[in-house]
Order: C-alpha cells, then sequence, then structure tokens
C-alpha cells in the first residue's frame, strides 16, 4: 500500500514552493475571529473536555439535519445524521459495515476515497458515462461519486442524470456513496439537489466542514437512514469511540452565533476571481493546457496537448519549486495521463502567475 501521492507532496513542499496541489482553503479566509469568540463559550464548559456520544453532538447533528431540509430539500432528523473525524473516515467506516468487495467509481475519481478503498482491498471498476455504469454495477455492489465540482475533473451532474443514476442504482438495488465536499462551493449561490434526493433507501450522502470553515478541524458528516447509521454506529464506535468533543461544540457555537451560508458565500465569491485569474494565465501562458472553467469547487482540471505524460512534467516543476497533482493518481489502475488538477484556492495571485510561467518553460 503507498501513501497518498497528494499527501507525499504536502509534505514535500516548503515556503518557497508554489503549490497548486492540494486541496487547500485559503487560510485568509478562516473565521478565525468568531471561532476564536465560540472557543471561549465553549471553554466555560468542562463538558467540553469529556467523552461524548459516539453518533455526534445533537445540537451539531441537528443543525445539519437543517441544512439537508432547507437547503437540499431533503428532509432530514439528527438520527439520520452521524458526526465523522473528517468526510475521509465515512469511507472507511460505511465500507467497514458492508459486505460488499466491489466498487464502481469515476474515471478520473477523488485519491483519497481510492486510498481507502485499495487498504480495504476492495475490487475496483470505474465508468466513464452512465451508460457504462448500468452495464458494470450489480446488486450491493457500491458506487462511489463527488456529484458536484468532482475531483479531480471539476464536471457536476445535470438533475437528468442524477435521476438516471438514481434509478439505476434502484434497479440494480446497490448502494451510493454520493461525496459532498465541494456542494456548496457554487460560484453562482445555485445548490443542486443530490442524487440521493432520489434514492435514499441505501445511499450515504458525505458532508465536511473542512471546505466551508476549516479543514483542521476535522469534523465530516454520514447522512443515512436510522437502519444504516445503526451499521456504521458500531464500526465508529471501534475506531475512535467518537470525534473530538471540543470541536464539535466548537462547531456547534459557531452555527449558533453565525450564518453559515454568508461566510460559505464569501469564500466562493472570492474563489471565482481565483479562478478566473488562474484560468486567464493559463490561456496566456500555457495556451496547451486544454480545460473548461468550473463553476464552483477548487480545483482547475484539464490536459497537456503537448506532452504524454504528466507525471514526469510533475517531478520537473517540483525541481522548481512548482507543486500541481498530474492525474495519473487519480485512476484507480494508475494508468499514464496527459491530464493534470490545479489548486486555485491557496495561492496569491503574484505566485499563481510565476507558478504558471515556470509551468510554460517546462513544457516548451
Amino acid at each position: 500500500m503507498k501513501r497518498s501521492y497528494i499527501r507525499e507532496i504536502l509534505d514535500a513542499i516548503n515556503e518557497n514552493t508554489i503549490s497548486f496541489a492540494g486541496g487547500l482553503p485559503n487560510e485568509d479566509l478562516f473565521p478565525l475571529k468568531q471561532l476564536k469568540k465560540a472557543s471561549k463559550k465553549v471553554f466555560k464548559q468542562k463538558n467540553s473536555l469529556q467523552y461524548s456520544k459516539s453518533q455526534g453532538l445533537d445540537s451539531l447533528r441537528e443543525k445539519i439535519a437543517n441544512f439537508y431540509t432547507n437547503i437540499y430539500a431533503l428532509p432530514t432528523t439528527k438520527e439520520e445524521i452521524l458526526i465523522t473525524t473528517g468526510s475521509q473516515q465515512a469511507f472507511d467506516i460505511i465500507l467497514k459495515s458492508l459486505h460488499a468487495n466491489n466498487l464502481v467509481v469515476e474515471s478520473p475519481s477523488y485519491i483519497g476515497a481510492l486510498s481507502a478503498f485499495k487498504i480495504l482491498k476492495k475490487d475496483i471498476k470505474d465508468f466513464k458515462t452512465i451508460e457504462q455504469l448500468e452495464n458494470i454495477i450489480n446488486k450491493d455492489e457500491i458506487f462511489y461519486c463527488v456529484s458536484d465540482y468532482q475531483n479531480p475533473s471539476t464536471y457536476t451532474y445535470t438533475k437528468k442524470q442524477r435521476e438516471k443514476i438514481a434509478n439505476i442504482l434502484e434497479k440494480k438495488d446497490a448502494f451510493l456513496i454520493e461525496d459532498a465536499a465541494y456542494s456548496l462551493l457554487n460560484f453562482q449561490g445555485k445548490i443542486k439537489k443530490p442524487i440521493c434526493k432520489f434514492y435514499s433507501e441505501k445511499s450515504y450522502h458525505l458532508g465536511t466542514f473542512s471546505k466551508i470553515v476549516a479543514p483542521g478541524l476535522r469534523v465530516g458528516w454520514i447522512r443515512a437512514n436510522k437502519e444504516l447509521i445503526g451499521n456504521i454506529l458500531a464500526v465508529k464506535e471501534s475506531l475512535d469511540l467518537h470525534t473530538s468533543t471540543f470541536n464539535q461544540m466548537l462547531l456547534d457555537a459557531y452555527l449558533e452565533e453565525n450564518n453559515i451560508f454568508k461566510h460559505i458565500n464569501k469564500n466562493a465569491k472570492n474563489y471565482k476571481k481565483r479562478m478566473n485569474y488562474m484560468a486567464d494565465c493559463m490561456e496566456k501562458y500555457l495556451p496547451n493546457f486544454q480545460f473548461k472553467r468550473p463553476k464552483g469547487g477548487m480545483f482547475i482540471y484539464g490536459k497537456f496537448n503537448n506532452i504524454e505524460d504528466s507525471m514526469a512534467l510533475a517531478k520537473k516543476a517540483l525541481e522548481q519549486n512548482v507543486a500541481f497533482v498530474p492525474a495519473e493518481v487519480f485512476y484507480f489502475d494508475e494508468k499514464k495521463s496527459n491530464e493534470a488538477r490545479f489548486n486555485f484556492t491557496n495561492c496569491d495571485f503574484e505566485k499563481t502567475k510565476e507558478g504558471i510561467k515556470i509551468l510554460a518553460k517546462l513544457t516548451k
């Protein structure tokens, strides 16, 4: 089992590196003042440092359930929410609660999910089109997808595609793991209904505060029906008993006093400017990189028309203190690719321009 390429890159970079690699939110947008105020409130409560419920803090789960009811138009109760230590943990506890050995994933797919699937020795199949999905998924197998601003491809399923996927899964009696890490980061503030809105019986919907508040808190969640929650709760207890009590109470206090959607919209507007600036630089200095501007999320994804192996380019770029992620790591069979993913949220405009210029020289 190899380490995640992106985590290795994050270990290797230093203060001199221009990094387009990890999916890092912009630190300048973290609500530090609000969280500091919330932390003072939480520290007055002794139970903030005590053990807590394995399923998660009641009041935090209630607030997350309200997200679904009011934002996704998917009526949800706190009993249908389980708090996880980051949404990354969700992959592990869901798969350990099911007997399925076969998974179907998008091609390309999120590296963190692929790593979680591989370490549990699951058999992975991939697909490019929804028509292919219908032909390869079978009863009680698992379909994993990122429905909005996919990591890495940035693609978003249309409503028609979501309904078709739901129909396929219902017909095949398969499981759905729907990763919604980026669903709220829409540049126009438009939130699509999740696939599980159309297929809820055997579905898990994953959310996280990492992309909308701060990743260092490591708080995510799973939305599923009560029976599925009961099954994964036993697995959760065997791993870490519960997610950090203090961090849950901190987020709960923050949400109590602040309008998180106002904060999310502020982030999205900032990210749209950063995305457009990076895209402008690519079009000007890196014309051989073909891509479409995303409508949300944190990445630009495309392909180099003048090179065959983006991994080789990534290694050369790192020697010049520029980091990006070659698409090879997003394919479960790690096939050679000329595609690449660039994060636009973490670099300032000056470094973004400098990094793209360095890549332009390396690709000539």
